[in-house]
């Protein structure tokens, strides 16, 4: 069926648009804020309990969708708005402590660095940390340091030691993932996608996976549209999960002389903390387990808010090539495509019409007109 240009923006469309506009900016800012938020509101200072995190990292890979559904993604307005609003939510959670408090990176991750300072093997040599978090104290240890060495580096180092390191680092966490915001800010999916409220308030919690998503971003998105290969290496020792995602990412790409590249690096980095002592960096940032050598469940993984946060990075940053796929799969598929060609049809011999049938010359007996009588002689 085809629609006329003028009623796609005649006023009862435009109107509609705007329901839709406002109804979604309000549910995607609703449902992840007041999920997250609720302990925090009737417990200030608590963590927030995991009760739904699967839920909400569902959502938060539904909510792009939705909005690209329904044909938002056009409307240029809403992905900024909708980016601004979720700044403004990090910001108010970071003052607030509203939807915060989910995780102890933001006290833990800077005193990682001591032990390294004093010639001590992170991986072997426990920290105990004892912090101040919206009025609540929490102990925190014995715990060892379970990513990649380089995020050990890539701190603030401001406060540290003082009652602010925890702000300091969820504003540095902030700041990661608005830069990231502002690297795909010609993407309007992906805008939608990193810039929800979910995504703003595990920034605003100081889950380090925002310093690790910008260099990626860097990386494969690039800063004016130029990919940084610095920001790859970078992010190459940084976590685990960056290290998997590379290697797939070449991997489908056929690119196997980056793929040889990336696996290099990831070697290069962590080889020094091998030698030193494989058993430990194998326990802490393999299996993810320091205290006992047992690894993660699959329940355990699921239940970690920031997990979410990778595909849903990877799904804003790909989306259109991801989408392509997806057809390329379904059209593969389809009954039409698994259906056997038909033969073609035997071609019919058409007489042509009208024509004088051709006359055959005497005595030959073709067909045509006869041949006149013969003389008979006298």
């Amino acid at each position: 069926m085809m629609v006329e240009p003028d009623a796609i923006d005649s006023p009862e469309a435009r109107r509609q648009r705007r329901l839709q506009y406002a109804g979604l900016w309000t549910l995607g800012l609703a449902v992840p804020a007041a999920v997250l938020g609720l302990e925090g509101v009737y417990n200030p200072g608590q963590q927030v309990s995991s009760s739904m995190p699967t839920l909400l990292g569902l959502w938060a890979l539904f909510y792009p969708l939705l909005v690209y559904r329904l044909h938002l993604i056009r409307l240029s307005s809403f992905a900024l708005i909708l980016a601004f609003a979720s700044v403004t939510v990090a910001f108010v959670s970071i003052v607030t402590g509203w939807g915060n408090s989910m995780t102890d990176e933001p006290y833990a991750m800077p005193a990682f660095i001591h032990p390294l300072l004093q010639g001590q093997n992170p991986y072997t040599t426990p920290i105990y940390v004892t912090y101040n978090q919206y009025g609540t104290i929490f102990y925190l240890g014995p715990t060892n340091y379970v990513y990649l060495p380089l995020l050990i580096f890539l701190q603030p180092f401001i406060g540290v030691g003082t009652a602010y390191a925890g702000t300091v680092y969820k504003i540095y966490a902030v700041l990661a993932w608005a830069a990231t915001l502002f690297l795909v800010r010609k993407n309007a999916f992906a805008v939608v996608a990193i810039g929800q409220p979910y995504m703003a308030l595990l920034a605003a919690s100081g889950f380090n996976d925002f310093v690790v998503l910008l260099l990626l971003t860097l990386a494969f998105v690039g800063f004016n549209g130029r990919r940084q290969k610095w920001a790859e290496i970078l992010a190459l020792g940084c976590k685990q999960f960056a290290n998997a995602f590379i290697a797939i990412y070449w991997a489908i790409k056929r690119d196997w002389t980056n793929l040889t590249i990336a696996l290099a690096v990831s070697i290069a980095w962590v080889l020094p903390f091998l030698i030193w002592d494989p058993s430990a960096f194998f326990c802490d940032a393999v299996l993810f387990s320091p205290s006992v050598c047992g690894g993660a469940s699959t329940g355990g993984v699921l239940l970690h808010l920031n997990y979410w946060a990778w595909p849903v990075w990877i799904l804003g940053v790909f989306f259109v090539p991801l989408r392509s796929y997806y057809y390329r799969i379904r059209n593969r598929m389809s009954p039409r495509a698994r259906a056997p060609v038909p033969k073609p049809p035997e071609p019919i011999s058409v007489r042509s019409e009208g024509r004088e049938p051709p006359r055959s010359r005497p005595g030959s007996g073709g067909p045509g007109t006869p041949d006149p009588p013969a003389e008979i002689p006298v």
